[in-house]
């Protein structure tokens, strides 16, 4: 061996990893800060959980994860087979010593074994099975056939070694004696000449290194780049819920000392992004799995978040010298000097930021605008990339600083801002469906001993009048449970959520301010809600605006109360079909609450969607898509009903006044509601109830509910 050639090889191959790393890398210096240090243990579990062991990928996709699991543990357990082989460049004979050394040689040949199975499997899937998500890519051929090289070379290299120098060396003797792929090989070479043998080691051994360290120097170029900052990204996740927008200080934004060069609200060009954005889009594997259940690329919408992270990516590399250019420039001297009769000059106006905006040139206000928020994207991903942020941070800059956003939302808007609903309908009508209820108000602080729970209705639930029907379901269910209950009634006033995930941030921190003191003011404890999405947004949104109360979904206390034995249910509904709302399930954990439901209830076993739990698709009104036309590809909440129709329910199941819509119209659309019923899980248990006999609704024309032009223009 080449004691100087190995050593060119090792400086030229690190230099090179070193250098095009660092022209990545050096771009994240200037996109904002942002603090990812806190929790250690969490994060080094995340590590160890989805970065070693691979967790999330084998429980998502058992075959592929398994795949994945045994070729990045086999680059980590060869890690130290090339620094032994280092070492013989300038050692020939080196091999590890004793027991160790041989118990090293045997794993090592099962490890390379087990990874070229793997390989031959990952060939298979990508150019035979061939996934829809998986895309082609040359890149991803590329790098199958250098680890296929680097396996290969390897054991012909023992084999080699074995033949020619185990005769004249004890400790590579030893080595041989349990290394049983190499003995294998060695022992078919046995008949070659010494010279032969001597090309077939040296061959074997530098195109084995030289394809590692180039393998090495490629890595930065392109998706592989993420076998180096993975588990960094992993160790730097955001650990929080994939829903959570970031926060805009509107304070400091309104602040008459602000200053325009600096002021960030969203983002607008790259340079808005923070540090962790652009590490994830360098890290992004291109696997392509948050396509799976994306309801927006399942639909032939414009986007996925690989397109997005692919398309930031390149647009990084691409304004590399803007960016890495001083900003803001530095204001230009004043003209005059005091004290030699000059005035000092006026401030200059704000230079504009010379790298482009992101919205038009890298991401189409098509692909920003599709995005449910449904977070299936950032559930799918195998190293826990944050996805939804950036879409939050651009439509906060499209509607908070430009004023640009789909023109279905301007009269979203100013019916929050004038009616406090979307729907525009006066407030003095938000409990008109509970008028011949005799359902208790909360009107005063000194009434908090008195009721067990306020049953936050939600705007959906109060003016949509196919969610006035589950909250009049639900009211029947509290009181056979003996709860004691109150609404607010005309008093109530929207969480925002919609809002919020539309980029309008300053209308919803107006509408939070006023929701936390009406309900602190109140001394309300506990909170009952039909609405996933305000569910979510008081459990774990309104703490950031002072709002501190224990908040359940209505599956979740139906649940609760079956268990206590404070709700008996008499068995009739059959072939019942459970869609899980993303914001419930995906956004807060909460799988399990409304299947115990529907199995208390339901005569035989209740059905699954083939995208269930986890992997639920969207029904698409959520991130305010509620609100806006579907004008390109299929409607999402047409094909999530086709999907359910697949599995021949009689009746299926939502849990959010949303879906309930979404779903409702999916059927009319495919003129299937006269023969499947969709209801409500609070509508399910009422019908159950024991004075309601038992039995579910049956199928057909739904009731002449009084039309909603809001939302009938939005699903017309």
């Amino acid at each position: 061996m080449s004691p100087i050639g190995i050593t060119l090889l090792m400086l030229a191959g690190l230099a090179g990893f070193a250098w095009l790393a660092w022209r990545k890398l050096a771009l994240l210096t200037r996109l904002q800060p942002e603090v990812r240090w806190d929790h250690p243990g969490q994060r080094l579990r995340s590590v160890l959980v989805n970065g070693f062991l691979q967790r999330r990928m084998i429980r998502r996709e058992p075959a592929a994860g398994v795949m994945h699991a045994v070729i990045f543990l086999g680059f980590m357990a060869l890690l130290l087979r090339k620094l032994q082989l280092i070492v013989i460049g300038y050692h020939e004979p080196f091999t590890f010593p004793g027991l160790a050394g041989g118990a090293f040689a045997a794993l090592k040949d099962a490890v390379e074994l087990a990874v070229l199975a793997a390989l031959a499997y990952a060939f298979l899937r990508r150019y035979v099975l061939r996934p829809r998500r998986l895309e082609r890519n040359r890149e991803a051929l590329l790098v199958l056939v250098l680890i296929t090289v680097i396996m290969f070379t390897d054991l012909a290299f023992d084999g080699f070694r074995f033949a020619l120098l185990a005769g004249h060396d004890a400790g590579i003797a030893h080595e041989r004696d349990f290394a049983f792929a190499g003995q294998a090989i060695a022992a078919q070479l046995a008949g070659w000449s010494p010279a032969a043998l001597g090309a077939g080691y040296h061959a074997s051994y530098w195109l084995q290194l030289i394809t590692v360290f180039a393998f090495l120097v490629i890595l930065p170029t392109g998706e592989h780049f993420h076998i180096a900052t993975a588990l960094p990204a992993l160790f730097l996740r955001r650990g929080r819920p994939a829903n959570e927008v970031p926060a805009v200080d509107l304070e400091k934004m309104m602040a008459d000392d602000a200053d325009p060069a600096t002021l960030r609200v969203g983002a607008r060009t790259v340079r808005d992004l923070s540090w962790k954005d652009g590490l994830d889009v360098f890290t992004c594997t291109e696997c392509g799995r948050c396509k799976d259940a994306c309801p927006t690329f399942l639909t032939g919408k414009p986007l996925s978040m690989k397109w997005v992270n692919d398309s930031l990516k390149h647009h990084l590399v691409e304004q590399r010298e803007r960016l890495l250019a001083p900003w803001p420039p530095q204001a230009p001297a004043a003209a005059g000097q005091e004290g030699h009769g000059g005035s000092a000059a006026a401030p200059a106006a704000p230079a504009e930021d010379p790298l482009p905006a992101l919205i038009g040139p890298v991401i189409s206000e098509d692909a920003l605008w599709a995005c449910t928020t449904c977070g299936y994207c950032e559930a799918a991903c195998p190293i826990e990339l944050e996805h939804l942020p950036r879409l939050f941070k651009l439509r906060q800059q499209r509607v908070m600083m430009e004023g640009v956003f789909p023109h279905e939302l301007k009269p979203v808007f100013e019916a929050w801002e004038s009616q406090n609903n979307p729907w525009g309908l006066p407030q003095q009508q938000r409990a008109d469906w509970a008028r011949d209820l005799d359902v208790p108000r909360w009107t005063d602080a000194a009434q908090a001993a008195d009721f067990d729970v306020l049953f936050y209705v939600g705007s959906a639930t109060s003016y949509d009048p196919r969610g006035q029907k589950i909250a009049r379901a639900f009211v029947q269910v509290l009181r056979a449970t003996g709860t004691r209950f109150a609404i607010l009634g005309e008093a109530e006033s929207s969480t925002g959520e919609c809002a919020r995930r539309a980029g309008n941030e300053m209308l919803f921190q107006q509408l939070a301010g006023a929701l936390v003191e009406k309900l602190n003011g109140l001394e309300v404890t506990r909170i009952v809600t039909c609405d996933p999405h305000a569910y979510n947004t008081l459990a774990n949104e309104y703490p950031a605006f002072g709002g501190r109360w224990q908040v359940e979904h209505h599956t979740q206390f139906i649940a609760r109360v079956l268990g206590e034995g404070r709700l008996q249910l008499a068995r009739g509904a059959r072939r019942v079909l459970f869609h899980d709302p993303c914001y419930l399930g995906r956004h807060n954990g909460e799988y399990e609450a409304p299947r115990r439901v529907i199995a208390a209830l339901a005569a035989d076993t209740p059905l699954e969607f083939e995208l269930a739990g986890p992997k639920a698709m969207c029904c698409g009104a959520g991130g305010a898509r509620m609100w806006l036309e579907e004008t390109i590809g299929q409607r999402i909440n047409v094909l999530r009903t086709e999907q359910a129709l697949a599995r021949q329910p009689a009746v299926i199941a939502t849990a959010c006044p949303y879906c309930a819509v979404m779903i409702g119209d999916g059927l009319k659309t495919l003129a299937r509601e006269g023969e499947v019923r969709q209801l409500d899980i609070a509508e399910l248990v009422a019908a159950a109830l024991p004075d309601a006999g038992g039995h579910v609704p049956p199928a057909g024309p739904p009731a002449a509910d009084s039309a909603d032009p809001t939302r009938e223009a939005a699903h017309a």
